[in-house]
């Protein structure tokens, strides 16, 4: 049997009536004062799951209305659709009378022995042991010369311990260079490996399809590579599942094309430890300081 981590049970739904499931939002899984959206994702796409007879969800679209915040959460299931092979289910999370995001998510059954007649190659990556943890006070290390403010290292620490704790992030040598501002001309580009903390007790969930949700948005805004931790909020995500994940960590690329008038897009691709394109996500954020 698959030991239960942490993120399995703080995803977890429970059914209340019909369409309609409660949830208890994790405090782990905040940054700064709001929940991770692909945490969000993750609990709603449970409640999906759960009302679809399909165990995968294959593509998925949220709109962030506004923040969420630790404890109780109904999620509202509504099938739009229910077919053989993709079954439709439009969600609500609300915290009492406040709409937090609100999303789509088709669900079909995929086959995890499938071969794909084509697919991208996954990006030249160090292995993870070559590779640098994440640590949230390089975050407030601004591109131009000098070092950070004692007050800033305690500010970033204190938005995303808890999280990282939860989520771990290994970086490239290139990826770490651009967070530290040691880049003279930073490219919007991350690589590296993204699993459950070891914290947690396990780092593989009991289903690794659940964590592709969460793992598409745990990484730092992209454009923290161009100054300092910046207050980057999801205005709207769309990810897509490729194939059944492997258990193990997973390889990421993260990427911005274009960042303007206090807008960036961001790309997110996941592979597994057999190489193969399990999940992609496109996002539009604000790019605040």
């Amino acid at each position: 049997m698959v030991p239960m981590t942490r993120f399995d049970t703080a995803t977890a739904v429970t059914p209340t009536a019909e369409g309609r499931y409660a949830a208890d939002l994790d405090p782990g899984y905040l940054i700064g004062k709001a929940m991770n959206g692909g945490y969000l994702m993750a609990v709603m796409q449970r409640a999906a799951l759960a009302a679809s007879p399909h165990p995968h969800a294959v593509s998925s679209s949220f709109h962030f209305l506004r923040p969420a915040g630790p404890g109780p959460a109904e999620v509202e299931a509504t099938v739009l659709k229910s077919g053989r092979t993709v079954t439709t289910v439009r969600l609500d999370l609300r915290q009492g009378d406040t709409l937090a995001v609100t999303g789509t998510i088709a669900t079909g059954t995929m086959d995890g022995a499938a071969q794909p007649e084509y697919t991208v190659a996954p990006p030249a990556v160090p292995p993870i042991g070559e590779c640098r943890r994440y640590d949230p006070r390089i975050a407030a290390r601004a591109a131009s010369s000098g070092e950070p403010t004692e007050e800033q290292y305690a500010q970033a620490t204190k938005d995303v311990a808890d999280f990282t704790g939860r989520v771990a992030q290994y970086y490239s040598e290139d990826t770490w260079r651009r967070f530290r501002g040691a880049d003279p001309e930073p490219v919007p580009e991350l690589l590296g490996h993204v699993h459950l903390a070891e914290e947690d007790g396990d780092p593989v969930p009991a289903d690794t399809a659940l964590f592709l949700p969460l793992a598409v948005d745990a990484l730092p805004p992209v454009v923290t590579v161009f100054g300092t931790w910046r207050w980057a909020p999801t205005v709207e995500l769309t990810w897509h599942m490729r194939a059944v994940p492997e258990p193990g960590p997973l390889v990421f690329r993260s990427r911005a094309d274009v960042v303007s008038d206090g807008w960036f897009d961001e790309t997110v691709d996941l592979w597994d430890v057999k190489g193969r394109l399990v999940a992609q996500s496109r996002q539009l954020a604000r790019g605040g300081r």
